[in-house]
């Protein structure tokens, strides 16, 4: 009975550490996702958007290489909204703080302005890019991709001219996705019992871990005592 106990005591002293300590718990960034579409519906590319200290790092994985290629403006839009076929339901280029658009424009930039995608003619695989006056995260300020009516990913047939107003002289709309939290139309996978996963909170739960550790105690235990009775 002694081993017994001391088995269980030592299993939940571990299994205890592993539970969240408030500010000593692992808190995983923010994260969201667009689907990017063309006017017929075809999946042009996923972007995903990553909060960093002082900016959101995009990466826009491209389904086929060489479906887009050449100098196209990109924007953040206004509205999560992509009605095609000229996706004029994503509004103007999302600006919280009334600048005027262009990067090379005194009065500006817009939040939502971004670099042109340069696509050499081999295509790319996945383009990387960075914004670095938005949020992720429906309690990050006005600045925040999913507040409000959210947002969009908006690429265009032309360059954009990073002065013009009030979208660059980039021509028409070509592709749109819905910014939306986590990954763009995919079912929340389940996780092992064994992995950390996030809570509503934001906090690191180890609870399934813990208690499988009680369970692995509980049955070493009961081998001693099956032994010691043999």
């Amino acid at each position: 009975m002694k081993l017994l106990v001391l088995a269980v005591a030592l299993t939940l002293t571990v299994a205890l550490q592993e539970l969240p300590t408030g500010a000593g718990a692992q808190v995983v960034a923010p994260t969201a996702s667009a689907d990017v579409r063309t006017a017929t519906g075809d999946q042009l590319a996923t972007a995903t958007f990553a909060q960093a200290a002082d900016e959101v790092r995009i990466s826009i994985a491209f389904h086929d290489r060489a479906a887009l290629v050449g100098t196209h403006a990109i924007h953040i839009d206004a509205a999560a909204r992509c009605n095609p076929p000229n996706f004029d339901a994503a509004g103007a280029i999302f600006n919280p703080t009334g600048k005027q658009h262009g990067l090379l424009n005194p009065n500006g930039p817009m939040a939502g302005d971004l670099p042109n995608l340069v696509i050499s003619p081999a295509g790319v695989a996945v383009y990387n890019l960075s914004a670095a006056l938005v949020t992720v995260g429906p309690g990050t300020g006005t600045n925040s991709l999913l507040g409000g009516q959210g947002t969009s990913l908006v690429v265009f047939a032309q360059p954009d001219d990073d002065m013009s107003q009030p979208e660059g002289n980039a021509g028409p709309r070509i592709a749109c996705g819905p910014i939306v939290a986590g990954v763009a139309n995919t079912a929340p996978s389940v996780p092992a019992l064994s992995a950390t996963t996030v809570s509503s909170t934001g906090t690191t739960d180890r609870v399934p871990t813990a208690l499988i550790l009680v369970m692995g105690g509980l049955l070493i235990a009961g081998g001693v005592l099956l032994r010691r009775s043999a």
